[in-house]
């Protein structure tokens, strides 16, 4: 889904949030692409661990576990990765749809900050790194149990304030163009929500509530009405047979193309040709 954002105002969040809190703040769309982040690195620790292939797999999945988490509660998550690290992970939700996802991380926890080491450090070891993990550990900023709970608890308002002041949002111009431009390539044929879904990279309930939200009407309708403007459009300007039309607009039925383009049209096909 191809979201639009304001980068300044963004970027304000992020570095605020960073600045009371001291904790980076990462955030992603909905296929859980990177979009932006403050600070732009990761701690050092994480670049050691992520310098690795295999490290950084599992370091994806552990986001992706996360996120799927957020997507099927809409509700924030605490939760250690992989690696031992506290992380948190919002979803961003714009009219009942999940949009993208907000971050934080990664936070060593000073209640459990020797098994992480021993955990971090067993990393190390087995993937050969070339850095000191402790030398690195020891540069984290530690945070207890309820400093965590309370910076999970202003990154969920980070994500309320983003959302009401429009700063991340579905591009709606570029939705509706690709959509119409999709729809044009393949307007003879059976385009089915499945097959949107497909193109777009969407479930099927994301699909029905964006089409609802920004087409004010059903996808299905939709997909209908611009195939009757395409008629209308091939009615006036070729010499086509109203039945050969009705065929490459993608109503394989001429009697049910006949009924449906008087009741939009409210005139008959023929005599909307000649009017």
């Amino acid at each position: 889904m191809s979201l639009g954002y304001k980068a300044e105002q963004l970027y304000e969040v992020m570095r605020n949030f960073h600045v009371i809190t001291g904790i980076r703040m990462v955030i992603f769309d909905d296929e859980y692409n990177e979009i932006t982040a403050y600070p732009e690195t990761h701690c050092p620790v994480c670049d050691c661990l992520q310098s690795h292939p295999e490290i950084r797999k599992e370091c994806l999945k552990s986001n992706a576990h996360s996120f799927n988490s957020c997507k099927i509660s809409k509700e924030p998550l605490i939760y250690q990765c992989h690696a031992g690290l506290y992380e948190a992970t919002a979803p961003l939700v714009d009219n009942g749809i999940v949009i993208g996802y907000i971050m934080m991380g990664q936070i060593l926890n000073n209640e459990n900050r020797e098994q992480a080491a021993v955990k971090l450090q067993s990393l190390s070891e087995r993937y050969h790194l070339a850095v000191d993990v402790v030398a690195c550990i020891k540069q984290m900023n530690l945070h207890n149990n309820e400093q965590i709970l309370a910076a999970a608890k202003i990154m969920e308002f980070c994500t309320l304030y983003i959302l009401t002041k429009d700063i991340i949002k579905i591009e709606k111009d570029r939705f509706i163009y690709q959509l119409n431009y999709y729809i044009e390539q393949h307007i003879s044929e059976d385009i089915s929500v499945d097959r949107l879904c497909r193109y777009f990279k969407m479930s099927r309930a994301q699909m029905y509530k964006i089409s609802s939200h920004y087409l004010g009407s059903g996808i299905s309708e939709y997909i209908r009405n611009r195939r009757i403007e395409k008629a209308k459009y091939l009615l006036k300007n070729t010499t086509y047979r109203v039945a050969d039309i009705a065929g490459l607009v993608g109503f394989e039925d001429y009697n049910y193309f006949c009924r449906i383009f008087k009741k939009i049209v409210s005139i008959p096909a023929k005599k909307y040709r000649y009017r």
